[in-house]
């Protein structure tokens, strides 16, 4: 994604060079972090290559960031879902310089350091690998900026936040993590009620890696309470003659020399294949083009499952069935939701607090959950279930060994952490209102992309979640459910006496409430991640450690489809990290 001049991004290639350093494909979340890092040094020559619908100049490239389904988005619509009564879902992930940065709901968060530790394990290479909490830890740093909560909000609402998690770059070059100005009232009854549940935690801040219950932050600019995204933060003001960016275009395919990456075949958006051009990368190619968009463009260069190329009639450059399986999302429930006989009482001292708008919204409370306290009696039954399965069983109808393996190591692993506090099951949100959509934070069924070998190359790939196609994932949202209803019931909420209005007190069975899960379970939260995971070859794996493509030279992937599991958290902050730790491993190899 780096060039030798900006280009004015008219719809032609005439402001493009024919030859960069690097060549990235995508100008969304990754690559414009990429992109920024390895262009800083002013010597090297970058192309990013987003594929966006407007055609302007960017000396005047103003498009307003924001979802705008079909216009800030692609237009895609998921396989059915048979573990979910055949339904079909919205599937949006950002078509504009920023990528899903530029459109999400700019919830910004951490994973447990148990997610991260879990792509060590996964690795596969012992205690060498460095994909790990700690080292992942000075990248989140790096690339991340706090903004800590106004000294105004009070004491009683217990805002807690840690400096040490977090980098202090105070320009407007940077990402930011905001808290905002302003906690609803009605959020207090709620928090202390929770906090006092057995097995719910108090985290130290949201970003330490140890999740329970915290105020979490967005990615908002604190100095004008806009958006803070890749856009902003990489790429608005640099004005490097070495990073060009190139818009309204599409990436066909990775072009390769005996085995070798050493450019890309472009095509203006809309426009014919036949009026292609290529564009050449000296050293390295690099996929930042998201977790459906990157196998599915590998598996057009001929680098995928050797029986769907052939299906498709592309030759096959290397038979790695990984690409384009593995995919997870998080999956949630929209509302389980109760009434009030009596409102909690908030303290008048609390209800009084005036605070100056400033444009950064309010401030908002989450909890994540471990197995054990969603389900104290009935979590062991769900592990053990879950680790005696037959892996194949639960994976699509002639998946590869080497896919089956892969799912094989991350049961072994789920099974063993559901059993343990430091791995969320559950996250909701608390709003003060008796309201909740519950998420399954790490949901066990497996979907793919696949291109569609009798479409043309440029349709979209065919998004499968496969949600709910595992049985585990109905017992634990049926879990989740019982929960709630639990907390709302029992303990310091239990004086309010709350009714239950969805799913409602007749589905009083675990058989009838998984039959009202399969009807109302949203298989995305727009958090796609691990179609092109970074795992040993033998087990699925497409990237290693160096996340350079398995089979070919100079090719690699830096974006979400290289997490090999989905973490307990929104993604943008994790595939931020994964950029920054991506560039220094790209720098450190030329």
């Amino acid at each position: 994604m780096a060039g030798t001049q900006v280009s004015t991004a008219t719809g032609t290639h005439g402001a493009i060079k024919n030859t960069y350093d690097y060549v990235i494909i995508g100008g969304g979340t990754a690559g414009l972090t990429v992109g920024d890092r390895l262009s800083e040094s002013g010597k090297c020559k970058k192309l990013s290559t987003p594929s966006i619908r407007r055609v302007s100049s960017l000396t005047t490239f103003q498009e307003p960031e924001g979802y705008r389904q079909g216009q800030t988005t692609y237009n895609i619509t998921s396989a059915p879902s048979p573990g979910l009564n055949n339904r079909t879902f919205q599937v949006d992930v950002g078509c504009i310089v920023g990528g899903s940065s530029a459109i999400n709901g700019r919830i910004f968060q951490r994973g447990t350091a148990k997610d991260y530790e879990i792509w060590d394990e996964l690795g596969g290479i012992g205690n060498k690998s460095t994909w790990n909490w700690e080292n992942l830890l000075g990248y989140f740093k790096k690339g991340i900026t706090l903004t800590p909560p106004k000294p105004e909000i009070p004491a009683a609402f217990d805002v807690r936040y840690d400096t040490q998690y977090w980098g202090h770059n105070t320009s407007n070059h940077s990402i930011f993590a905001t808290f905002g100005n302003l906690i609803k009232p009605s959020v207090f009854p709620m928090h202390e009620a929770i906090k006092k549940f057995p097995g719910i935690e108090l985290s130290p801040d949201g970003g330490s890696g140890q999740h329970g219950m915290y105020y979490y932050m967005t990615s908002s600019d604190p100095h004008t309470g806009r958006r803070s995204y890749s856009r902003t933060g990489h790429w608005d003001g640099l004005n490097r003659t070495n990073y060009d960016l190139l818009v309204a275009t599409r990436v066909n395919k990775i072009v390769f020399e005996r085995g070798t990456a050493v450019g890309v075949q472009i095509t203006p958006r809309g426009g014919d294949r036949r009026f292609s051009s290529i564009v050449r990368a000296r050293k390295e190619v690099i996929l930042a083009a998201g977790s459906l968009h990157t196998p599915q463009i590998l598996q057009l260069s001929g680098i995928g499952p050797a029986n769907l190329l052939k299906r498709a009639k592309i030759p096959v450059e290397v038979d790695l069935p990984g690409v384009g399986s593995n995919f997870q999302d998080h999956a949630f429930i929209p509302e389980v939701s109760f009434r009030w006989g009596t409102a909690p009482l908030t303290p008048f001292s609390l209800t009084n607090t005036t605070i100056i708008p400033d444009g950064l919204g309010g401030i908002s409370l989450g909890v994540s959950i471990p197995l054990p306290v969603v389900s104290p009696g009935g979590f062991s039954s769900i592990a053990s279930r879950f680790e005696t399965q037959d892996p194949a069983a639960y994976l699509p109808k002639g998946t590869h060994a080497t896919v089956i393996e892969g799912y094989l190591q991350q049961k072994r692993i789920y099974a063993r952490e559901m059993r343990l506090r430091s791995f969320s099951a559950l996250r909701f949100s608390v709003t003060g209102e008796p309201s909740f959509q519950p998420i399954n934070i790490h949901p066990v069924s497996r979907g793919t992309v696949y291109i569609d070998p009798d479409a043309a190359p440029e349709t979209e790939p065919i998004v499968d979640y496969r949600a709910a196609s595992n049985p585990i994932d109905i017992d634990i949202a049926v879990a989740e459910i019982k929960f709630l209803r639990q907390l709302m019931t029992t303990g310091e909420l239990a004086q309010y006496n709350a009714t239950e209005l969805a799913p409602g007190s007749e589905y009083d069975t675990d058989e009838k409430l998984g039959a009202w899960v399969r009807g109302k379970i949203i298989p995305s939260v727009y958090h796609p991640v691990g179609t092109t995971p970074k795992m040993p070859r033998e087990r699925g794996g497409v990237v290693g450690e160096d996340l350079l493509v398995y089979g070919v030279k100079r090719l690699s992937v830096v974006d979400a489809s290289i997490m090999p599991t989905i973490v307990a958290a929104t993604t943008s902050m994790s595939v931020y990290a994964i950029a920054e730790k991506a560039a220094d491993l790209i720098k450190a190899r030329q």
